[in-house]
């Protein structure tokens, strides 16, 4: 995904999570994400909290916050991953061991 008329504000990506895999639990500085699921239905974790997502679904994670995705169902998992930058700390990412 790529801005047409404006300057990068935020960043877009798409996801596709197959069934029964994941996105790895991982922690950003710098940085909050929005995830949008277009399709599919899985687990989120956002810190100790877990919620069962599906189509429609928007998933705030705040930075300094774990977060992770199972796809719980049968058929792939889209989301649309919304990054805006803080400007509090330098933008990192580190993965978390479970």
């Amino acid at each position: 995904m790529r801005w047409i008329n404006a300057d990068e504000p935020v960043r877009i990506s798409r996801y596709r999570v197959a069934p029964g895999a994941s996105v790895s639990l991982h922690v950003h500085t710098g940085k909050a994400e929005y995830w949008v699921i277009v399709s599919g239905s899985g687990t989120v974790r956002v810190g100790d909290e877990q919620v069962d997502v599906i189509e429609g679904d928007i998933v705030a994670t705040p930075p300094m916050r774990p977060h992770g995705l199972v796809n719980t169902g049968e058929v792939p998992l889209v989301f649309i991953n919304i990054v805006q930058p803080t400007g509090e700390q330098p933008i990192t990412s580190v993965e978390i061991e479970v």
